[in-house]
């Protein structure tokens, strides 16, 4: 019997279930936690959602944002954890002891960098979104899809195929689209509130990364840096970060952007964005993971360290290719 069909039983045999997605979360991380545990409800399952931190503003109009609880208090460890988006436990944050502790964990994701850590792991990296999956495994369960279970997974993969422009959107994720499109979401209004409105404080943090850019290897290398107290100063969120690295490989020419955010004194979050490396093995050398095209890692160390180790790999990289 493989992992699948053993979740697939799971799911329809038990009543009580956790339910968590990863710390910083996006919107696929979001999307498929609320759409799992609504889906999960519609069967009269008993549902209790997490995730680190805060659930991003512009993701709060999604039905059961605020059901999501932010505290680690899993105190049934019989209780069977759906971990969602998460390629590692690491990712979970504070959670993440409270999870270990747990006697059956499925591990759902779609990140090629999966550490496989679950007792169950659902793990396809040819999956556009996790919320391509959630999608499928609801549907094999028998979940009802609602228009607001809809909007969630519409949410999901809109955001991890970056509108569904990135090469990771397949026919496939077209067809679940579609069919989710005749629950009567308006992909209109959807796409506006997650890529289009943002507030002023996001433009004058884009300004400030704007004017800290940097071109290296005959263009090839867009970088751009960020701190916590100019965030602070542009009167800005952490929320507000989210999108801003993309601006580095949209630049004409660049192949590998690269944005630095220093959180601390010795701690520094790196993201990468790509046009044709698979960023993810970049990432992958510094203890970070993701996709092939966005990928990310978080290095403690003080940020000239760090800004020196990372530009030492992203160079070696880019001249490795043949462009």
């Amino acid at each position: 019997m493989n992992d699948l069909t053993k979740i697939v039983q799971t799911l329809k045999n038990e009543n009580k279930f956790y339910i968590i997605s990863h710390m910083l979360p996006d919107g696929d991380s979001i999307g498929s936690l609320l759409a799992m545990a609504e889906g999960l409800r519609s069967l009269g399952k008993e549902i209790t959602a997490f995730t680190p931190g805060h659930i991003p503003h512009k993701y709060s109009f999604l039905h059961g944002s605020d059901l999501v609880k932010n505290s680690p208090e899993l105190k049934d460890n019989d209780i069977t954890v759906l971990v969602l988006d998460s390629s590692d436990l690491d990712r979970l944050g504070d959670f993440k002891d409270a999870v270990k502790a747990s006697k059956n964990i499925i591990n759902i994701d779609h990140h090629i960098t999966n550490q496989h850590y679950g007792d169950l792991n659902l793990v396809n990296p040819d999956a556009a979104a996790t919320g391509e999956i959630v999608y499928y495994l609801l549907r094999e369960i028998g979940a009802q899809i609602t228009r607001q279970t809809a909007e969630s997974l519409y949410v999901a993969i809109s955001t991890d195929t970056g509108s569904f422009k990135y090469d990771n959107t397949t026919s496939l994720t077209h067809r679940v689209i579609a069919e989710l499109l005749e629950t009567g979401i308006s992909p209109a209004v959807l796409s506006l509130k997650v890529f289009d409105e943002r507030p002023i404080s996001f433009y004058i943090l884009l300004k400030e990364a704007l004017s800290s850019l940097e071109i290296y290897e005959d263009r090839l290398i867009a970088v751009m840096s960020l701190s916590k107290d100019i965030r602070e100063r542009c009167g800005a969120t952490t929320d507000d970060l989210e999108g801003i690295v993309n601006y580095t490989r949209n630049i004409e020419g660049v192949e590998l952007g690269i944005m630095f955010y220093v959180e601390g004194e010795h701690e520094v979050k790196v993201g990468f964005r790509s046009r044709q490396i698979d960023v993810s093995l970049l990432a992958g050398k510094l203890n970070g993971g993701g996709h092939a095209r966005a990928a990310g890692c978080r290095i403690y160390a003080d940020f000239e360290s760090v800004k020196k180790r990372v530009m030492f790999e992203a160079k070696n990289m880019i001249r490795e290719l043949e462009l």
